[in-house]
């Protein structure tokens, strides 16, 4: 294996200051990579992993810096997870994310990491995706058409074909990520399970309900590490909508988790420990959530 702390591959380096100017070199060059934070894509590139004939920097784009909380949040894709995890609103309002953010790694990482590296590096593990799955977020995907930019909005849970994969096409850029603001009466949570804190998910669950007096009048849930992406609990969600809270139906809903997962064994956990603990921890998570969003928790 190559030496992980020294980068020996050879390849052009391009720094461009406009998102037109980033857009115009990645059509121009079919191997080059996007390099954010690197937090993911410099270890690929030390091991030997990848080896792109040349690396983009997006940092300095102030296109992909935006970050707004007024009426929804926008977070542009080079926004460091450092400034999500400092908001107060996160934590307040977007509450799935904010815990992932949180319990993404370390500072050093969330410090250089940023939310659209998390998302395109497309680990079926990765902690963001399934806060934003339930949250009813839209990636904004920007792209070259006739020579000028031009944008497409594409649902966070259609946004991941497979490990490491995604829909941006060649010379795409994620660009931003839009998230309605929840109404009042609405909870979230995330919840994850890893060997160690630091750790990647062996499974994670997210959970988003609006409630409606005693009842769920919206669920949406996710689960993560359990499957070649981040997927949504559909069964549960059907069996929960609508009904009227009590944790007997949570319990009982909860293993219909195991219709929408597909774990596998890997060097984090066994495909039967992600299959016991999957609906424990989604069980967990609506709980949680039904609690944020002002309803009563039943002992």
């Amino acid at each position: 294996m190559p030496n992980s702390r020294l980068i020996t591959a050879r390849f052009t380096y391009h720094r461009p200051a406009r998102l037109a100017e980033a857009l115009e070199l990645l059509a121009g060059l079919p191997g080059a990579r996007v390099l954010a934070g690197g937090t993911d894509l410099l270890i690929q590139i030390k091991t030997g992993e990848t080896d792109p004939e040349a690396v983009v920097q997006v940092l300095d784009l102030p296109e992909l810096s935006v970050f707004k909380t007024a009426g929804g949040l926008t977070v542009g894709g080079a926004v460091p997870l450092y400034k999500l995890e400092e908001e107060p609103l996160l934590a307040a309002k977007y509450t799935a994310l904010h815990e992932a953010v949180r319990a993404l790694a370390s500072v050093q990482i969330r410090t250089m990491a940023t939310l659209g590296g998390n998302l395109c590096n497309a680990s079926p593990s990765a902690d963001t995706p399934g806060p934003l799955i339930v949250l009813g977020a839209e990636a904004e995907i920007a792209g070259l058409a006739r020579g000028k930019v031009a944008h497409r909005r594409v649902e966070m849970v259609k946004f991941f074909t497979g490990p490491g994969t995604t829909v941006l096409k060649p010379g795409e850029l994620l660009a931003a990520l839009h998230v309605p603001e929840p109404p009042a009466s609405s909870g979230s949570a995330f919840l994850k399970l890893g060997r160690v804190t630091l750790d990647m998910a062996k499974v994670s669950a997210s959970a988003y309900l609006e409630r409606a007096g005693n009842s769920m009048r919206t669920v949406r849930l996710a689960i993560g590490g359990a499957a070649p992406t981040p997927v949504r609990a559909l069964g549960v969600e059907q069996i929960l909508t609508g009904t009227v809270f009590s944790r007997a139906a949570v319990e009982k809903a909860v293993t219909r988790v195991q219709e929408s997962i597909s774990p596998i064994d890997d060097v984090r956990s066994t495909a039967e420990y992600r299959r016991l603990m999957a609906p424990v921890i989604l069980r967990d998570a609506i709980l949680t959530a039904w609690r944020r969003a002002g309803g009563e928790a039943e002992e």
